[in-house]
């Protein structure tokens, strides 16, 4: 280490000549302390082995990791440039002394340093960086982010500097680094802060109103031809996009082919576009306890009278592009906006039920780009080539990238929808649910094989959808399949593009239905096993464009089967209700919030059944679809295989130890970390129970819930070993 002299720092301008003198020798590095920890945590959300999940709670604790990162690969051959007993502007007059100015040679960037040595002046060093930043592009116009990085050193950060470098890094794109002056009797050393201004809302992706859309349809000029509108369309979304970009939001411009055209729509192309909707956080942070003690003048307007709603409905994002988009098609015709439904309307299966158009009946996306962070979430997945060779297996090829419909809908399902599987757990529900997708999917694909090619046309839309329906299930049926150690034969593959009939298209979804059947499912679990037959047999009465007419033979033969197969799952639900076993709480809940006094569990075991006699096919066909399976969930126990344990390192530890204490301190009693069946691992809450164990200390210890071995494992552990890998399902 070099030999630098270490005076009283007592003043800016010491601390100021200490810096200077530890750069002259390029030993800045030397005294720097928690770079290693920076990049510690950043390897687990690089890494081709973990696929990153969209937490709203962890995207600035991202940006300020990632700047940190940036500038502290900066810190070397560096050449002083200015300091402040000059003013670094051109004009005469202007007094801007920036304290430590350098050029990186080795990259030719500018690092700038502004030092606060006491409390009270740290409130001004991101208006002074921000000045300095400023005159510096007046000397180098247009360049980047990159280009111009900022070092800010303090004794202490105080929430407010806090705030405002966390808004800079994450939201801004700045690059701005923390270094904490701490003195000692030997020399000083300077400890890499990264900024908490965070109030934690949930770790989850995007509430069920995350994101809402709107549709911007066009009446082309009469000289047009579809290839004309088509090449308009693309330039309008890009002009969206590109401009939206500018604004500071997030959202994505989608380019679609509209099967109504040329008879019930002008226009062959619309373009579909949406946003996050900022108000829609508060009200499931609120739900889920995280606002307990808020104090927050902002929350309070927010929630108060049911406020959320009205500034959802409100809120006028469709000028976020500035009306690039809209001027641009003004060009060609005549362009229109009209909201639509929110992200999770359009893809929650419940739309299968209505008899009316539904967007996915008639329009097929051709093209998908996204600005903002969603913009940042859809490109970190497609660059990291490995990872998504892992992950996303058929997406992973030349040319396919988050601009892919099929690849762009299953990037915005992962950010806006709620998850194939919950905490990656094959339950009762998940079976039933990939049964009806693949149901549906191999009944599409043989009709549209078969299909002259005015009814292909038609059905593309609907076979578009009933695919990223199910790639999503496809994509966790295979990270299973990858991580179990007792499955030996591998999954074949669904090929109905290669099909020339539609018998061949049939029998290729078949093919991996009894793989399913044989080898993802033991043969012991009845249940499981039927509740996939089922749901691969029963698709076509949840859908009416199966039997418009309601007169198909076959369609009645699957509801009778549904509807005695919906009352005996559910008779089996009210046995385990009723009954004293561990889940009889869980039943009883399910089943009333579902049923309520329809299936009077009140009056005991006998009297629920035969009011379960009693329920008509109606209603049983109505609760069969999401209902009953959820039921069923609450006690049967998740499809168990033998995993392999998920490795300890490359997780951000730091910040889930931080997540924890601060779950803590707002009144929680029970914050765990817990370790889905699929390797995930994140922050939870568990429910108030009398046999959970109490961790007085979180700082030492804390609670682990492992869903790693197919069944849930609760106890204490220490953070030094859940760190070295030596707890239930990590290595």
């Amino acid at each position: 280490m070099a030999d630098v002299n270490t005076p009283k720092f007592d003043t800016e301008q010491k601390v100021q000549d200490w810096l200077e003198a530890v750069i002259e020798q390029d030993a800045l590095s030397d005294f720097i302390i928690g770079a290693d920890q920076v990049s510690e945590s950043l390897e687990g959300h690089e890494s081709p082995e973990f696929k990153p999940s969209f937490p709203i709670d962890y995207i600035t604790r991202l940006g300020n990791l990632r700047a940190a990162q940036h500038v502290l690969g900066e810190l070397h051959t560096l050449e002083l440039v200015s300091k402040n007993s000059r003013s670094i502007s051109r004009e005469k007059g202007e007094r801007l002394f920036v304290d430590l100015l350098y050029c990186a040679r080795e990259t030719s960037r500018f690092v700038l340093f502004e030092i606060k040595n006491q409390d009270g002046s740290a409130r001004e060093a991101v208006t002074e960086i921000m000045a300095y930043e400023h005159e510096t592009l007046n000397h180098t116009p247009f360049s980047s982010a990159n280009d111009v990085m900022m070092v800010i050193v303090s004794r202490n950060f105080s929430t407010l500097l806090d705030h405002a470098i966390t808004g800079l890094n994450s939201w801004s794109r700045r690059r701005v680094l923390c270094l904490r002056f701490e003195e000692s009797e030997a020399d000083p050393r300077l400890v890499v802060h990264i900024p908490t201004a965070w109030s934690a809302i949930g770790q989850k992706g995007l509430a069920v109103d995350g994101i809402v859309t709107a549709t911007l349809s066009f009446t082309p000029s009469p000289d047009l031809d579809e290839d004309d509108i088509h090449a308009v369309c693309s330039t309008a979304a890009g002009l969206m996009v590109r401009e939206a970009e500018r604004s500071g939001g997030s959202g994505f411009a989608m380019v679609a082919y509209n099967h109504l055209y040329p008879g019930m729509a002008v226009s062959p192309y619309l373009i579909l576009a949406g946003v996050v909707n900022p108000f829609s956080f508060m009200k499931r942070a609120q739900s889920e306890g995280f606002l307990e003690n808020s104090r927050s003048p902002i929350s309070d307007y927010i929630l108060e009278n049911g406020r959320t709603g009205d500034l959802s409905a409100c809120w006028s994002w469709l000028s976020n592009d500035g009306g690039a988009a809209v001027q641009y098609l003004k060009g060609y015709g005549s362009p229109e906006w009209a909201l639509s439904q929110g992200w999770e309307d359009i893809r929650n299966i419940e739309r299968w039920r209505y008899p009316g158009l539904t967007l996915d009946r008639h329009i097929m996306p051709v093209s998908v780009d996204f600005w903002g962070v969603l913009g940042d979430y859809a490109r970190d997945a497609v660059r990291n080539v490995d990872r998504m060779r892992n992950f996303m297996t058929s997406c992973a090829r030349p040319g396919m990238d988050w601009r892919h419909p099929i690849l762009g809908v299953l990037l915005l399902d992962e950010i806006a929808s709620a998850p194939p599987l919950i905490d990656g757990q094959w339950t009762f529900s998940a079976m039933f649910r990939l049964g009806l997708l693949l149901g549906r999917f191999g009944s599409l694909s043989a009709q549209i094989a078969d299909a002259e090619p005015e009814q292909q046309r038609l059905l593309k839309a609907s076979s578009f959808w009933a695919e990223v329906d199910m790639a999503g299930m496809l994509q966790e049926v295979a990270l299973r399949y990858m991580s179990a150690e007792d499955m030996d034969e591998a999954p074949p593959t669904i090929s109905v593009r290669r099909c020339e009939t539609g018998d061949e298209a049939f029998a290729s979804v078949s093919a991996f239905v009894d793989w399913i059947s044989r080898t993802f499912v033991d043969e012991e679990e009845e249940l499981m096993q039927a509740a996939f037959s089922v749901g691969w047999h029963v698709y076509p009465i949840f859908d009416p464009q199966f039997d418009a007419g309601q007169n198909n033979p076959q369609v009645a033969s699957l509801r009778e089967l549904a509807v005695a197969k919906a009352r005996d799952w559910l008779k089996w639900s009210v046995v385990e209700a009723t009954g004293d076993g561990r889940d009889a709480g869980a039943a009883t809940k399910a089943i009333a919030e579902s049923f309520g006094e329809q299936v009077p569990l009140s009056e005991g075991k006998d009297a629920a059944l035969a009011a379960v006699d009693e329920l008509s096919p109606v209603i049983l066909i109505d609760k069969l679809l999401t209902e009953i399976p959820r039921i069923v969930d609450s006690w049967h126990p998740q499809l168990a295989h033998t995993l392999a344990p998920v490795a300890s390192i490359g997780h951000d530890w730091d910040w889930l130890e931080q997540q924890i204490a601060a779950a803590r301190k707002r009144g929680e009693k029970h914050p765990c970390i817990s370790i889905g069946a699929g390797g995930e691992i994140a922050v939870s809450i568990l429910p108030p129970m009398p046999w959970i164990p109490v961790v007085d200390d979180v700082t030492e210890k804390v609670l682990l819930s492992s869903n790693s071995s197919g069944s849930e494992i609760i106890l204490v552990v220490s953070w030094e070993d859940l760190r070295a890998g030596k707890v239930p399902g990590l290595s």
